[in-house]
């Protein structure tokens, strides 16, 4: 499963989910700097790519469910990911673990719902 960081993910998660054998692509990478939230869904759903994301605000309204995507992981509390990373990856990793590939298209998920 491929994963698409919005801006706004910790650099050392990004890191650290490679470093743990995820595929993951920057949004500013594959769709450019100054991209628009419903191409970065549209990049998601023509490439099987999951979207995560801290911009609950953009993500968790009317657009996700406007337009098609793989999935959305959004998260909330920021300083997880960067203070914890690893604990970051794993609590990730229990919902990929939950959540067939093909069950996250057009879903939400709330990663910080997942931490124990």
């Amino acid at each position: 499963m491929t994963l698409l960081t919005d801006e706004h993910v910790p650099r050392v998660f990004v890191t650290t989910l490679r470093s743990n054998g995820h595929d993951v692509v920057e949004a500013k990478a594959a769709v450019g700097a100054s991209t628009t939230d419903e191409r970065l869904l549209q990049y998601c759903a023509e490439n099987d790519t999951v979207l995560i994301t801290h911009d609950q605000k953009d993500f968790a309204g009317e657009l996700a469910e406007a337009v098609s995507h793989a999935g959305i992981v959004i998260y909330t509390d920021g300083e997880f990911l960067r203070d914890a990373p690893e604990a970051a990856v794993r609590t990730l990793e229990r919902v990929f673990a939950a959540y067939p590939t093909a069950e996250l298209a057009d879903e939400i998920v709330w990663l910080d719902q997942w931490r124990r």
